[in-house]
């Protein structure tokens, strides 16, 4: 017999979230990421072209170039390639990143964290979010520079870890964390430190819901940065 006081599937999963800060930033997270990943792949593959472009030896190609040419080969289609290695690594990328920035500031941050403290924090939340989706990284770095002609995600894979062992899906780790982890921490120094200077209290001098939009504006402006920093 079913008990009448059972939630239903929905309410229960609503507060298994809600009991859990770490698992709300992650799912948060995740889907910021997700976001992300959709609106700005174009741009990450145009990017990833041109920096593979020296690797082939060839001469310093043009962005409208690397456009025309992807477009002219696989139509638009072709600028969200390599899709499916982005979500795999920025959506729980970004989610790891947070529920670890999260899990840090609540065990070991203050109330009010120093600047070391905001430092620290998104260094090592960059680099427990860097090592996990290392071998995604890697993989979606060359899937999408057409310089390694694969034919899947999985054969990409498959073909670096039989080519390289299990160091090939780590390959430039710790350039990446030289790269990220230093700027994760400016980043989350600078949100912090604007975030507590936008206003609160409501001007006298105007509406108060004019007042709260261009509050709640500045804060999700501030929020976008950083969640576009993070999926970097």
């Amino acid at each position: 017999m079913v008990s009448d006081h059972k939630l239903p599937s929905h309410a229960s999963v609503r507060v298994m979230i809600d009991s859990s800060p770490v698992l709300k930033s992650f799912l948060a997270g995740s889907f910021s990421g997700t976001c992300s990943v959709l609106l700005f792949q174009p741009l990450d593959l145009i990017k990833t072209r041109l920096q593979s472009s020296v690797v082939k030896g060839q001469h310093p190609v043009a962005i409208w170039t690397i456009v025309s040419s992807v477009f002219r080969q696989d139509n638009i289609r072709g600028f969200w390639r390599g899709l499916t290695p982005s979500i795999l690594r920025c959506v729980p990328g970004v989610g790891v990143y947070f529920s670890s920035l999260h899990w840090l500031r609540t065990n070991f941050g203050s109330s009010n964290p120093s600047s070391i403290e905001l430092l620290s924090f998104g260094v090592f939340a960059r680099c427990i979010a860097g090592v996990t989706l290392s071998p995604f990284t890697v993989i979606k770095t060359r899937y999408e520079s057409d310089v390694y002609k694969y034919n899947s995600i999985t054969s990409a894979a498959r073909a670096i870890y039989q080519g390289e062992g299990i160091r090939g899906l780590y390959c430039g780790l710790s350039a990446t964390l030289l790269r990220d982890a230093p700027f994760s921490g400016l980043y989350l120094w600078f949100y912090t430190r604007i975030k507590a200077h936008v206003p609160e209290d409501v001007s006298p001098h105007l509406p108060s819901n004019l007042c709260l939009k261009r509050k709640v504006l500045c804060k999700r402006i501030i929020c976008l940065w950083c969640i576009l920093a993070a999926e970097l």
